[in-house]
């Protein structure tokens, strides 16, 4: 943790001593104890059940107690409902361990800092509604406010965490999420309106809200389940080939830190991956006699090659998980000069993430045996990579990816016979000159 985020994390118990200063000011009515004692409980214990959205944002099911305790009681009641039930939930978290690891699912600072973003959330949300005098607007706009502080101050740590524009990180957030938050904050509202005077039926409440958290949940596992399924098939005709194995999972790794040099967002680096890792699955329709051959392919075997894209976008068109991936798969063959296969597309016309594919796949192929040739030394790979740069692949991604190998030398530091020594040595081996 760098100095800057733990001091953000830190800095955030200010503003929420802050808020709870000022709600405890304002005049309040005394709410049911026993009501309140309910909603502290549910949210603590609901804490305590994530689910990953995405690799910064964990989503529970507490913003549907959350709001209930802003529509049900006054602005310093509802704060003190929530940031107890956080505290009593993360405090828990930051006791237990996870068994993988051993390591504590929360560090203190990390309860203090989530506790003070609810309080701030939910103050807000309170006063928000407090001001708007219609009941259902006001709720509208509390849960507005109430999603928008919570998931805003995370994004900004997360920015902070990854040197990324905490508005990027805050829309791949909402897109996984907004649609089980609103279903949350609907739930919430419910909640509110149905337990008021009647503490018991807030327990009853609790299995809707539990049904959409179980629901994202096994949503979640799906997904995950579909993905690795998919994998596993690509994984099975790299396999069919002693000198493919592992070869997509290789090209995914060089893919993957391609499109971060590239500085795409999270959500895009996941979907090349995804599609980086089965971008050979069409191949599980080719013959044996025509993946293996030694040889040079004939016209015929050589168009039958040439169906892997569109057989492998043809099975992930099955997959929700893939329907951004797929696209990719399909395109992993075309070059910039529009000479590919199977579409003939050409510079822009080739998705960004298709072309990142393109140039991993080429360099894993050139790196590794294969039944025609042996590998080439990696200056050798890499000078192919510059002297095809603009014709066959990117530009741009070849740059990154050459610039993001580990014994890369940054372009402006390259001295320019650093350049031509292995470009020599690539023409020698192309005509044999070399080996």
């Amino acid at each position: 943790m760098t100095p800057l985020l733990r001091a953000y994390l830190l800095a955030m118990a200010a503003p929420a001593a802050l808020m709870m200063a000022a709600v405890l000011r304002m005049p309040s009515t005394p709410g049911d104890p026993v009501l309140m004692f309910v909603l502290v409980l549910l949210g603590a214990v609901a804490t305590n059940f994530p689910v990953m959205i995405s690799r910064h944002y964990k989503a529970h099911a507490a913003p549907a107690i959350h709001l209930a305790a802003v529509l049900l009681f006054a602005p310093a009641i509802a704060v003190a409902v929530i940031g107890l039930s956080s505290l009593l939930g993360e405090g828990f978290l930051c006791l237990r361990r996870n068994p993988a690891s051993g390591n504590r699912r929360r560090q203190p600072i990390d309860v203090a800092f989530n506790t003070s973003q609810l309080i701030l959330a939910g103050g807000l949300s309170a006063l928000v509604y407090a001001a708007a005098g219609a009941p259902l607007p006001g709720a509208f706009l509390a849960a507005a406010v109430m999603y928008s502080v919570n998931t805003g101050l995370v994004v900004v740590a997360a920015g902070i965490h990854d040197r990324r524009s905490p508005l990027e990180l805050w829309a791949e957030i909402a897109a996984a999420d907004l649609k089980q938050a609103t279903a949350l904050y609907v739930a919430g509202y419910l909640l509110a309106v149905i337990s008021l005077g009647r503490p018991w039926l807030a327990l009853v409440m609790m299995i809707p809200v539990a049904a959409i958290q179980v629901a994202l949940t096994r949503s979640v596992q799906l997904m995950q389940q579909t993905i690795d399924a998919v994998e596993a098939m690509a994984d099975v005709v790299d396999r069919r080939d002693p000198y493919t194995y592992q070869h997509s999972q290789s090209v995914a790794d060089h893919a993957v830190r391609t499109a971060r040099r590239l500085g795409l967002p999270d959500r895009e680096v996941e979907v090349i991956r995804l599609a980086a890792r089965v971008h050979d699955l069409g191949k599980i329709a080719i013959p044996d006699e025509v993946l293996h051959k030694e040889g040079r392919l004939t016209p015929a075997e050589f168009e039958l090659m040439k169906k892997h894209p569109e057989t492998g976008a043809e099975i992930l068109a099955k997959f929700p998980a893939y329907r951004h991936g797929r696209d990719l798969v399909l395109a992993h063959h075309e070059r910039i000069d529009g000479l590919g296969y199977p579409r003939g597309l050409a510079g822009a016309a080739i998705a960004l993430g298709a072309r990142i594919i393109a140039v991993a796949d080429s360099w894993d192929a050139m790196t590794s045996d294969r039944p025609y040739r042996k590998a080439l030394d990696a200056d050798v790979a890499l000078a192919e990579l510059l002297r095809g740069r603009g014709t066959q692949w990117d530009p741009r991604v070849v740059d990154a990816f050459a610039e993001s190998l580990p014994w890369a030398i940054p372009a402006v530091e390259r001295p320019r016979w650093s350049e031509v020594r292995p470009l020599l040595r690539s023409l020698g081996a192309a005509v044999g000159v070399i080996g």
